[in-house]
């Protein structure tokens, strides 16, 4: 394993400077001799679904997992119209997460393409009658967030009198907002992660549904919990976040502005010095970025990457491949019925993620900043 000087995320840093509390928060737990189902994973509830402006919050296991309860949600009837339609909209740029979940809910994914700048979804190149859809999910991708006036309208327009619902894949979008409507609130169901690469992460895993519909907030705790909420009438299954986890969550949440803060001033740093030199990343002003990632795009993108790496810089590809060009046999037999998506495979081929993280120090984001002048 390489070991970089300047690597690209920083989660020994960050609980070096929180071990203290992080500790404390641990020891607390293990001495009250609740586990499971206690105080601090009510208490994270309450605070996530306040901050996100959502009446439910229901934490599990992961992200993937929210995503799943989310689809299966509408699989099981708690959206009537659209009951036999089994196809639900999916931007061809995320992480197989995203793709994942749809097909283990039992639906069909159809792909729609991406702005190649930003890769957030481009609901203009939909080539699949709208009537055919049981809903959709699209991504805030990197921290940047969809033009949610769009996707209101697309379902005001094409939706009337349907249960068409739309899922907010929130995942890498936790601290954004739209017309300050917070990323979480953006959907009929809205999905985020606590992975260790998030902004507000988890040590292990961690995952949460955010809605307003009470039954529906019924329907997830059945879920995580092998359906005891109601008597085990549900098929569900074990996915809950500890309450250790919930405790350490909730002492980075009360960081979490402080640690925006910063990555907010790194993000402006790396675009004042380098849209001269290569193409940065752009929202629009409606907007709020939370900056999970910091990805710029180059033609020449590996005389870039390997200059860093060999000076000791960690740099990553987010990601590889669109989603309908993964290896993998059941996703290419899915896409032999849809179009070739260019914006997303333009995107895949051109971008690079630079380390954006609050430990960074200004020394480090210099360095950054001055290799890839260097290199381009």
């Amino acid at each position: 394993m390489t070991n970089f000087k300047i690597p690209f995320f920083g989660l020994n840093r960050q609980y070096a400077s929180i071990r203290d509390e992080i500790m404390m928060a641990s020891d607390d737990v293990y001495k009250s001799g609740r586990v499971l189902d206690g105080d601090y994973t009510s208490l994270f509830e309450l605070l996530m679904a306040k901050r996100c402006g959502r009446e439910y919050a229901i934490s599990v296991n992961s992200g993937t997992q929210a995503l799943v309860f989310a689809f299966l949600a509408h699989d099981n009837g708690w959206y009537q119209q659209h009951a036999s339609n089994k196809k639900v909209l999916i931007p061809a740029l995320s992480y197989v997460a995203t793709l994942n979940a749809v097909i283990h809910a039992g639906f069909e994914p159809v792909f729609c393409d991406v702005d190649q700048r930003t890769g957030l979804i481009d609901l203009n190149t939909i080539d699949v009658p709208f009537q055919e859809l049981a809903g959709m999910v699209y991504v805030n991708l990197f921290g940047n967030v969809a033009n949610y006036s769009e996707i209101e309208g697309y379902k005001e327009l094409f939706g009337v009198g349907t249960d068409f619902f739309i899922v907010e894949d929130a995942a890498q979008s936790f601290g954004s907002s739209w017309k300050d409507r917070p990323s979480g609130k953006l959907g009929d169901v809205s999905c985020l992660s606590f992975d260790p690469t998030k902004n507000l992460n988890n040590y292990g895993s961690g995952g949460m549904l955010l809605t307003d519909n009470y039954d529906l907030f019924g329907y997830f705790k059945d879920m995580r919990d092998n359906g005891k909420t109601h008597d085990h009438t549900s098929p569900g299954t074990n996915s809950k976040m500890s309450e250790s986890d919930c405790a350490q969550m909730l002492v980075k949440l009360r960081h979490f502005a402080d640690w925006q803060k910063r990555r907010q001033e790194i993000a402006e740093y790396y675009t004042e010095q380098l849209q001269d030199h290569v193409t940065v990343p752009e929202h629009l002003p409606e907007v709020t970025h939370s900056w999970s990632k910091y990805v710029i795009h180059h033609d020449d993108r590996s005389i870039i990457q390997t200059g860093l790496n060999q000076a000791g810089v960690e740099t990553k590809i987010h990601y590889a491949k669109p989603l309908h060009l993964e290896s993998v046999a059941w996703i290419n037999q899915i896409m032999t019925k849809y179009h070739i998506l260019q914006g997303a495979e333009n995107f895949c081929k051109t971008c690079l993620s630079l380390p954006i993280y609050p430990e960074l120090t200004d020394s480090e984001v210099e360095t950054v900043v001055d290799l890839i002048k260097q290199y381009t």
